[in-house]
This record gives structure tokens, sequence and C-alpha cells, in this order.
């Protein structure tokens, strides 16, 4: 659990001789404001609860959560230890305003202007490539493809334009790098601080080649910003995709007509339409999508191209869609993704797209001999 300085009541106490406000819950360190200083107390392992160390952020024997005015120790000392007289409770709270007022202090202004939330399962779609119709009638602008450098500390970003340029507005740009700064201060500060993120904030969604994906949702006025975080290592860590609000069509998933739409699309006694779709250079100025195909033309068109990065799905009632086949980084596979969805987990057609595309592939893997890796077929 964690507290929201600007609107809680802490412990007012001093530590090391300094005023401070202190919590036995989490202080979200990118809420902190600048120029304030925010530390973790731990305990022992004879005594979890006492306030026996001071550390910058500790994962285990935390015992309570310090904001302070001032810094209480070097930023090259790892560890203060916290002796018998350091720490001293006043026996009142306080909220950050009247801790200022007390001593006399600038209330800070806070540095969160865009709330992020954890992405609920039915908006999964939004956070993987979509078939360039789909673009088209949820306003995609386009996505900051963003990895941390070899060793998990860098910020090594691109931006991928996706929709019509007239999208791309001086006001969009200057908003993004506002959104981008915020999620700077936590999530996407390193590869540390996104795995220790997606650990306390939950935001599963389906989908990912190799690994558990992460999505998270900013919403502004005009543009909504969906995250997603892929926290391991040797790939790229996440994906800012940017939709413009006042473009969409329709907000799939996101509104009652949408939701009546998905489920409409799971409900086997309904007739159903198809379109199969292929991807072929994707995140690269290259990029081919090629949509509504009929599902033989899709499977052999897939089957021949000869690229890096190429997908094979289809989007179902022109409302749902999930990728069936993807070849990446010299891997392909068949993501189990549709197993999931409500929409596609129990449709025959669905099922037997995926068993000819599993067959086409076995038999092109067989073809091409020693040396290609095939994965999610058994």
């Amino acid at each position: 659990m964690s507290v929201n300085i600007f609107r809680d009541e802490m412990q007012h106490a001093q530590l090391f001789g300094k005023p401070v406000l202190t919590t036995n819950w989490l202080i979200p360190r990118e809420t902190v404001p600048d120029g304030w200083f925010c530390y973790d107390m731990r305990g022992t392992d004879r005594d979890p609860g006492a306030h026996a160390e001071l550390v910058d952020y500790t994962s285990f024997d935390h015992s309570g959560t310090v904001l302070s005015p001032k810094p209480l120790k070097r930023p090259a000392t790892k560890v203060r230890r916290i002796g018998k007289g350091d720490y001293f409770l006043h026996g009142e709270t306080l909220d950050l305003e009247g801790f200022c007022e007390e001593y006399g202090l600038d209330l800070p202004d806070n540095p969160i202007k865009f709330e992020m939330r954890p992405a609920s399962p039915d908006e999964a779609g939004l956070f993987f490539a979509l078939d360039p119709a789909e673009d088209e009638v949820l306003g995609t602008v386009g996505h900051v493809r963003i990895d941390f450098g070899h060793d998990g500390g860098e910020f090594r970003h691109t931006w991928w334009p996706w929709g019509p340029e007239g999208l791309n507005t001086p006001e969009f740009k200057g908003e993004l790098g506002q959104v981008v700064d915020q999620l700077r201060r936590d999530v996407l500060k390193d590869l540390s601080t996104m795995l220790r993120w997606c650990h306390l904030h939950g935001g599963e969604i389906a989908g990912g080649s190799c690994a558990q994906n992460y999505g998270y949702v900013v919403e502004t006025e005009q543009y909504r910003y969906c995250l997603r975080c892929n926290p391991v290592r040797g790939d790229y860590q996440a994906y800012l995709t940017c939709f413009d609000k006042s473009a969409q069509k329709q907000m799939f998933g996101l509104t009652e007509k949408g939701r009546q739409q998905l489920r409409d699309a799971a409900d086997p006694a309904m007739p159903h339409s198809y379109s199969w779709y292929v991807i072929e250079h994707l995140n690269t100025p290259e990029l081919r999508a090629d949509h509504e195909l009929p599902l033989e033309d899709a499977v052999q068109l897939y089957a021949g191209l000869d690229c890096v990065d190429k997908r094979l799905g289809v989007t179902k009632d022109g409302i749902a869609a999930v990728d069936l086949a993807i070849r990446m980084d010299g891997r392909e596979w068949l993501p189990e993704d549709w197993r999931k969805l409500d929409s596609f987990k129990a449709d025959p057609v669905v099922a037997g797209a995926v068993e000819q595309l599993r067959q086409t592939l076995e038999n092109q893997t067989q073809e091409q001999g020693a040396g290609f890796t095939m994965e999610g077929i058994s």
C-alpha cells in the first residue's frame, strides 16, 4: 500500500536531528518533489519492524518510509545506521502543507501532472500492433519505441509515426514530451525500476513473445497514451502508443457500444466475419500491411515472406484482433494469446486457422533443415 504525500497525513518525526515526515507505507518515488528526498527504513532479521537502517530503497524488512526536505545521507552511502536516539516521533500527524507551514518551507509543486492506471484485460489489444483499418478507427498517431541499453540504465528512444501526418501537431508533440518526462521519473527510469514498478502495480496483459507484458494508460483531454512494458534484457523494453481521441471514429473496448461488440464477437451462436492480415517489416519505414485477405492467401503470403519481422493475424467482426503467427529476431512461433481472449478461444474458425498455420510452418521448417528454430509448436 502507498500514500499520496500531497493528500494523506503522515507522522511528524525527527531523524538525525532533522524534521521529517514518516509513514509505515510506501511513498511512490515519482511523487517526490524535486529538491526533496525519500528513503526507506529497514529492520533487522531479529526485529524486522525496527527502524535500524536508512537506505534508498528496500524490498525486505521494510519498516517505514521517510520524506525529508534535506538529505539524510550522502548519495554514495548505501546504508546509514539509525541509532537509539536518532529517531523521534512528535506524536502528531501532518500533511505536507502543514509540515511546510510548521518549518517555514515553500509548498512544493506536485510533479505528477498525468494519472496513470493499469490496463484492463479487454484493453490488451491496444498495446500491440494493429492493422491499418484499426489504426484509422482508433486515431493512432504513432508510438515511441524505448530500450534501456545493454546495462539497463540508458534511455534510447525512436519515434515511429503511424497515422496521418496532420495528427502529429505541435500541441501533441508538446504534451507527449511532458508525458514521457513524467514516465522517466518512475516506470521508464531504468530497467530495474521498471521491474519493480510492474511488480508493485500489476497491469498484466495477454500478448508478448517470450515474457509477461504489462500495460498502463495515461488519459488526457485529447489523447490516450498506452504504455506496454516488456521488462527483460535483450529486447525493446517499452512501446508508448499514442491515440488522438478526437480522431477516433469509435473506441474499441472503451465504450458500451464497443464492449457489446466484443460480447457479440465472443458469442458462438452469432454469425461472424473474419479479415486475415499480414504485416511485414514491423517497426521500420518499410512496413507493409495487407488486410482483408482470405485465409489461404494470408497463409501463403506470410509463409513466402523472407523478412526479419512479420505477423499473421485475424480481425473478427471488425473489432477484435489477435496475432496468430509471429516472426521476430530470428525466431518464429504461434502465440497462444487467442486461447486467452473471449472473442477467439471458443471459435472453431480461428482454431482451424491455427492448425493450418501449424502444418504449413512445420513443413517449411522441415524443408529448411537444421538451424531454424520454431517456438510454440509441439
